[in-house]
C-alpha cells in the first residue's frame, strides 16, 4: 500500500516528469495495472457490501445493513483509485446508506459502464428487428417461389423503407434479380444473428474480473475468420488472369482481334454477344487503340479497349462479358463484409474494470475513425474509379452498419474478390 500510494502521489505530482523517458513510461504502466487491479477488487467488494446490505435490510436489520455499505464505502480511500470512479461510488454509496437506514433495498449503479442500460436496450431493439427482418425474407422467399415477383418487389420495398441500413435489407434487391439464391440471403442474416449473439456475450462479460495484462477477446479469431474470402476456385483463376502482366501495342484494331489477342494472354474466354454490339453500337471490325507504352495488367488493358468504344466488361458465373455501362450498373452486386475485428480499438489504453478495455478516446469515436479510414484505403486501393465519389463516373458504394459492425458493399463481382482478398490481409 506504501508504494502505491507514493507512486499515485507522485504521478499526480508530476515526480517524473523530469526523469527519462523509458523510466516514466515503466512507471506509468505499472500505475495502470496496480489501478485496475485495484478497481477491480473495490467493485467486487461494493457488489457483495450492496448484496449483504439487501439481504439484511429485509431481514429488518437496517442499522447492520448500513453498517455494511459503510465498510464497502471506506475502501475508497485508497489513492491508487481513480477519482472519476470513486467520486461516483461515494455518491451511489451514500444514498444506499440512506435508503438502507430507511428499510429501502440499496442498489448501487456500476459507474464503470453507466451506459449499460443504454445497451441492454440496444441489444433489445436489435433482437425485435431481427425477427421482423426474418419473417421478411421468409415472405419474399415464399412469394417468389409462388411466381409473385411484383409483390414481393412491393415487400422489399416496405423492408428498405423501415430498416434502410440493415445488412439483410440491402441484399434482398440481390434476391429480386436472382444475383442470389435465398440461401445466401439468408446467410448474410445469419452472421447477423451472431453478431447479436456476440453482443449478449460482452453484456454478460461486463460482470467479469479483469486479468492484469491485456488480451484480446476469447473470439478474436473467430471473428477475424468471418472475413476471410468465399471464393470459388474458378474465381480466383478469373481474377488471376487480370493481374496477368501484358505488353500490347494495338493502334485501330478491330476490337475482336484485341480481345480474342488478351484472351489468349490470359487464357480465359471473353464473351462479346450481338446484344451487347448491337446497344453499343459497335461491330467486330470497330477500330480501338490500347498502347499504355509499358508493361500493365490484362484488366488494364481490357478497360482501355472497350473504354475506346463505349463498353466495360465484369465477372458473371465466373466468366468475364463484355457489356455496355448502363448494364454493369445494373448488374452490380450488394455484399456485406464483418469487420469488427478491424475498426475496434485495440491499443493505447488498459484493462478497465469487469474486464472491458477502456481506450483514452470514446470507443464509438474511436470505431468511428477506424471505419472512415478502412472506407478511404478501400476506395483509394481497389479499382478507385469505381466508386461513386472516386472523380469517375463509378457506381460503387460501401456503408457501414454500426450494429453488426459490417460494411455494405455494393460493387461488381470483381471488385468483391479484390475485396475479399484485401480485407483478409
Amino acid at each position: 500500500m506504501r508504494y502505491r500510494s507514493l507512486l499515485a502521489l507522485a504521478l499526480s505530482t508530476g515526480v517524473f516528469a523530469t526523469g527519462a523517458p523509458a523510466q516514466q513510461d515503466q512507471l506509468l504502466k505499472q500505475q495502470e495495472k496496480l489501478q485496475a487491479v485495484a478497481m477491480q477488487k473495490v467493485e467486487a467488494s461494493i457488489k457483495e457490501a450492496v448484496a449483504d446490505a439487501q439481504k439484511l435490510v429485509a431481514a429488518g436489520s437496517k442499522a447492520r445493513a448500513a453498517e455494511r455499505l459503510r465498510q464497502a464505502q471506506r475502501l475508497l480511500d485508497d489513492p491508487i483509485l481513480p477519482k472519476k470512479n470513486v467520486d461516483a461510488w461515494r455518491t451511489e454509496l451514500a444514498n444506499a446508506i440512506k435508503a438502507a437506514e430507511a428499510g429501502r433495498a440499496p442498489a448501487v449503479t456500476d459507474p464503470a459502464n453507466p451506459h449499460k442500460e443504454a445497451e441492454i436496450a440496444r441489444v433489445k431493439a436489435m433482437i425485435e428487428e431481427d425477427k421482423e427482418i426474418r419473417r421478411g425474407v421468409d415472405t419474399v422467399g415464399a412469394l417468389l417461389k409462388g411466381g409473385e415477383v411484383a409483390q414481393a418487389k412491393k415487400e422489399v420495398e416496405a423492408l428498405t423503407k423501415k430498416f434502410p441500413t440493415n445488412p439483410t435489407i440491402l441484399v434482398l434487391p440481390n434476391l429480386i434479380s436472382r444475383t442470389m439464391s435465398i440461401d445466401e440471403v439468408r446467410e448474410v442474416h445469419a452472421k447477423q444473428i451472431e453478431n447479436i449473439r456476440l453482443a449478449l456475450l460482452d453484456l454478460q462479460k461486463s460482470a467479469t474480473m479483469a486479468k492484469i495484462d491485456y488480451e484480446l477477446p476469447a473470439d478474436w479469431k473467430e471473428k477475424t475468420e468471418r472475413r476471410k474470402p468465399q471464393l470459388s476456385p474458378k474465381l480466383k483463376e478469373v481474377l488471376a488472369a487480370l493481374r496477368k502482366p501484358v505488353e500490347i501495342d494495338k493502334s485501330n484494331a478491330p476490337l475482336t482481334d484485341v480481345l480474342k489477342g488478351l484472351s489468349e494472354v490470359m487464357k480465359q474466354p471473353i464473351i462479346l454477344d450481338k446484344a451487347t454490339m448491337q446497344d453499343a453500337g459497335v461491330e467486330a471490325s470497330t477500330p480501338t487503340t490500347v498502347s499504355p507504352g509499358t508493361t500493365v495488367s490484362a484488366r488494364t488493358a481490357l478497360k482501355m479497349a472497350l473504354a475506346n468504344v463505349g463498353l466495360t466488361y465484369v465477372i458473371k458465373d465466373n466468366t468475364i462479358h463484355v457489356v455496355t455501362r448502363e448494364k454493369a450498373a445494373q448488374m452490380m452486386e450488394t455484399r456485406v463484409y464483418y469487420v469488427g475485428d478491424l475498426v475496434t480499438p485495440v491499443g493505447g489504453g488498459f484493462v478497465g474494470v469487469a474486464g472491458r478495455y477502456s481506450a483514452p478516446a470514446t470507443d464509438s469515436d474511436q470505431v468511428r475513425k477506424n471505419v472512415e479510414s478502412l472506407i478511404k484505403q478501400i476506395k483509394g486501393s481497389i479499382d478507385p474509379n469505381s466508386w461513386k465519389d472516386g472523380g469517375s463516373d463509378g457506381k460503387g458504394e460501401i456503408t457501414y452498419h454500426s450494429a453488426s459492425m459490417a460494411l455494405i458493399v455494393k460493387a461488381s463481382a470483381e471488385v468483391h474478390g479484390m475485396m475479399a482478398n484485401t480485407l483478409n490481409k
